[in-house]
């Protein structure tokens, strides 16, 4: 479904902004992918990272 704006009418620009809102970088989440396969082989979950420079937070796994 796309996003409409308060009046009603679509806005596909702001829909995808608020949809790419919350998705980690994609050179962030390859990385997050190696160091989550590396601390599965050692039995450990990793369930957050946060970006130094920026301090945003991405939540991952449960």
């Amino acid at each position: 479904m796309a996003y409409r704006n308060h009046e009603g009418y679509p806005d596909p620009t702001a829909g995808e902004a608020i949809r790419g809102e919350g998705h980690m970088p994609e050179q962030i989440y390859r990385d997050y992918c190696i160091l989550r396969a590396m601390a599965y082989r050692m039995g450990l979950e990793i369930t957050e990272i946060r970006d130094r420079k920026t301090k945003k937070k991405w939540k991952r796994g449960g």
